[in-house]
């Protein structure tokens, strides 16, 4: 039997949530959406959560309430999925990467406090598999300065710094992923969090074609047809049946991190030699942090290998392990390439060409991860120089 990448955690109580919803007659946007934003400010502590249809389209929207402008820049981490990216490069921006740091494969925040200058108006980090990268201090280096704060949370919905939850800080504006992958999903589907209550305003108005009343605050008045447009927005809202299984997964959500956890141990345990000899690398969590235990990656050290990354990959497909790679290089794909400079992204480029996701999701059984780690043990070793 195949050992998936990831599955979907699905249980009745779910089933059981989207078929009242279907069986209601209202299937958009509407009291239940309401009823799942209302439940994800709880739980992540902000003061505003707006649900959209992708975390694609809850950072464009984002871009768009902050009114930045083509040529202003922008400052983010190679080290992300490409609508990230199309969505900077498409608004006009100048993006500039900076490297990654070794440890937890997000931004270098000592390159970023170089890098930040006078034509700097965001910053877009990416919590890296989940793995927080520090909001805390990343606001403390663009403290007082007109700089806003952007955080690409796809992989990261349950992550904490220290007590907070990714998504709680003040001046920043995260913006989380429910796609079928993610520790808990909608299907598809997004959620911005913020504490500012002005752009929350112009967000609710940006992802429903800039219209002041919603389908369904309009269906309960007598001339339904009657409303205002106040900006040119986007159709990026949310349904009701996406948040009907939203409100049923959100209940499941520590456990399903904490089951997580607990694989992640395993792997730990069984890949430690290989760790010990310096064949791989496990992407480091800050003891302060607590991960959404998204993806388990592991970084093999070329130096020390006869064989690359992707003949393990293969390797491990034949023996019905499905792996995969987190992510793509941004400048090694077509349309990107030479539109950036990436001469100074050099550990980007290690990690994209030898890290490896392997199997890490709420099905899979504590002996799935002791046979994918005998395997990895015997191919590694195997292939040692």
């Amino acid at each position: 039997m195949k050992i998936n990448l990831s599955e979907c955690f699905i249980t009745n109580e779910e089933i059981r949530s989207v078929s009242k919803v279907i069986k209601s007659g209202w299937l958009a946007t509407g009291k239940i959406t309401k009823k799942f934003e209302d439940a994800c400010k709880k739980k992540i502590g902000c003061k505003e959560a707006i649900a959209t249809n992708s975390c694609t389209n809850g950072i464009n929207a984002v871009l768009h309430a902050l009114k930045l402008k083509p040529g202003d820049e922008v400052i983010t981490s190679p080290l992300t999925y490409i609508s990230t990216i199309n969505n900077l490069y498409n608004f006009g921006l100048k993006i500039k990467f900076i490297d990654i740091n070794k440890n937890n494969y997000c931004i270098d925040l000592d390159l970023l406090k170089k890098a930040i200058n006078k034509k700097t108006k965001c910053i877009l980090i990416t919590h890296y598999g989940g793995v927080p990268c520090d909001t805390e201090e990343v606001l403390k280096i663009i403290n007082k300065k007109k700089i806003f704060l952007i955080e690409d949370a796809a992989t990261a919905f349950g992550s904490k710094i220290k007590e907070k939850y990714i998504g709680s800080f003040n001046n920043s504006c995260a913006v989380f992923s429910f796609y079928p992958n993610k520790i808990i999903t909608t299907g598809e589907g997004g959620l911005i969090c913020t504490n500012n209550i002005t752009l929350a305003k112009k967000l609710r108005n940006i992802i429903y074609c800039g219209i002041n009343k919603t389908a369904f605050n309009r269906s309960k008045k007598l001339l339904a047809y009657k409303y205002d447009v106040t900006y040119p927005g986007f159709k990026y809202n949310f349904t009701d049946i996406q948040a009907a299984l939203g409100i049923s997964q959100l209940k499941k959500l520590d456990k399903l991190i904490s089951y997580r956890l607990k694989l992640r141990k395993i792997y730990y345990k069984y890949l430690n030699d290989l760790k010990s000899n310096k064949i791989i690398q496990f992407q480091e969590i800050n003891n302060k942090f607590k991960s959404s235990e998204y993806i388990f990656t592991i970084l093999l050290n070329k130096n020390k290998l006869k064989c690359s990354r992707d003949k393990l990959l293969l390797y491990l497909s034949k023996k019905n392990i499905s792996c995969s790679v987190h992510y793509m290089t941004t400048y090694n794909l077509s349309f990107y390439k030479n539109k950036f400079n990436h001469k100074k992204l050099t550990f980007n480029k290690e990690v994209c060409e030898n890290i490896l996701s392997l199997p890490f999701h709420n099905n899979l059984k504590e002996n799935d991860v002791r046979y994918i780690c005998k395997e990895i043990n015997y191919f590694l070793n195997i292939n040692k120089k």
